[in-house]
């Protein structure tokens, strides 16, 4: 379940930090001043955010400093509820056989995470307590502001939307369903933060013309390019940047920058048609959130089922450690990590269904991954399989492990591993697949 590990950061302030210093940068923001009160510029910036949005706070959102201690107790609380401890035993070894990570194995997931929220983490959001826990009173007025916009906004959502139950931690959900939901929480809330900080250099709000250009150029940062925006001290700061895989960074940029572009996309039509988010029409995929115009005209995914395992006899020596959906923008991740980046997008494009199995077998660290996936079209699918076939050659490199790919119109099925000998009969595993709409 590599794509719910989102659930655990969904209201903590380590990207809005991320995102703070580099606006700030951009700004060119005013040299060091004295120490900023964090009640009163909260108070401020929460009458600037009722203004941008148009929407009053039904109470004050109070502010709270926490301890490391504390803050580290919150965090496995949130890890413990968040992550299956089958996927958290075996997260490296579920995400290199995906192919979403190719650097030294994850040996324990759950302590590099909390070793480096617990040092980037500014501030979060905690809808069950209903507050803001401050976890760092260091930097500027601007840059304290954009964190404290962003988690004031939060306790907006909270208040009009309920984000325990439209981001619930024990979730039927698949993963790329909970990603896109979290693109809008994220998103929404980096949108309103970016607002403030035109509004407050501008002394004005500009027309939507003229702010877009800024989305777009946020959509499309990487994490490199967010991190020449900053200056040295800020590096220093987000050394412990370097510890997070890429594909968990670029996944959580994506809820804020482009979850952003999506929400601006939606605003065109005003703020009721964002509270549809919410309300009428979720997002079903982070196809949507990459396109727009997929949700305007309710174009959802297709959902696919797997036969009982436990009837399969091929499968009686392993155990499932892993079942669930990648989507789109995961797909453009592990296309750039096995070496397709300038294929990455369109190799991903035309996304309808998918589904992935990861198996262990017992008493061994030998993994087999199973996966069927569904496309618009039967060109999308041959572009697909093309360009995994290649992406493969990378992933493989040097390994021995029994590899089939096979495309039947819209639709390409995968196996990775297990015996060679095994490979009919797995394959027809995935083909019985069930794909279902609606």
């Amino acid at each position: 379940m590599p794509l719910k590990t989102e659930t655990l950061l969904r209201s903590l302030g380590l990207v809005a930090l991320f995102v703070a210093r580099g606006v700030c940068a951009q700004a060119a923001a005013p040299a060091p001043a004295p120490p900023v009160d964090p009640v009163a510029l909260a108070a401020k910036v929460q009458q600037d955010v009722e203004a941008i949005r148009g929407l009053p706070f039904k109470q004050s959102i109070p502010l709270a400093k926490q301890s490391p201690e504390d803050f580290g107790r919150y965090l496995d609380r949130e890890m413990t509820e968040a992550v299956p401890e089958a996927v958290s035993e075996h997260f490296g070894k579920i995400v290199r056989r995906l192919g979403l990570y190719r650097g030294p194995e994850i040996e324990d997931f759950r302590g590099m995470m909390r070793t480096v929220m617990t040092s980037q983490a500014a501030a979060y959001y905690d809808p069950e307590t209903k507050r803001i826990y401050i976890l760092s009173g260091t930097g500027n007025e601007l840059e304290l502001g954009v964190i404290y916009a962003h988690e004031l906004y939060h306790g907006m959502q909270d208040q009009y939307f309920d984000l325990n139950a439209y981001l619930p931690a024990k979730t039927k959900l698949d993963g790329d369903h909970a990603l896109a939901r979290q693109a809008v929480v994220e998103g929404e809330a980096t949108y309103v933060h970016t607002l403030w900080v035109i509004r407050r250099m501008t002394n004005g709000m500009p027309p939507r013309a003229l702010i877009a250009p800024a989305i777009r150029m946020q959509a499309d940062l990487t994490i490199d390019q967010m991190r020449s925006m900053v200056g040295d001290s800020a590096q220093e700061a987000m050394a412990e940047i370097d510890n997070i895989p890429p594909f968990i960074l670029e996944t959580l940029l994506g809820n804020y920058l482009k979850g952003a572009a999506f929400v601006f996309a939606v605003q065109e039509q005003g703020w009721p048609a964002v509270e549809k988010l919410y309300k009428e029409y979720p997002p079903q995929s982070t196809e949507q959130i990459l396109h727009p115009e997929k949700w305007l005209a309710r174009e959802g995914p297709a959902t696919i089922a797997w036969p009982d395992f436990r009837k399969v006899p091929t499968l009686k020596d392993w155990e499932l450690i892993d079942d669930d959906v990648l989507g789109e923008i995961q797909w453009r991740i592990i296309f750039n990590v096995q070496g397709q980046q300038a294929t990455s997008e369109a190799a991903a494009a035309g996304w309808d269904a998918d589904r992935y199995a990861v198996f262990k077998r017992k008493g061994s660290d030998e993994t087999l991954l199973l996966l069927r996936t569904s496309w618009d079209s039967e060109a999308e699918a041959a572009q697909f399989a093309d360009s995994y076939r290649r992406a493969l050659t990378v992933k493989y490199e040097g390994a021995s492990d029994p590899v089939r790919v096979e495309q039947q119109g819209a639709e390409v099925f995968v196996v990775e591993g297990g015996r060679k000998a095994d490979l009919d009969a797995l394959m027809q595993v995935v083909k019985q697949a069930k794909k279902t709409r609606g």
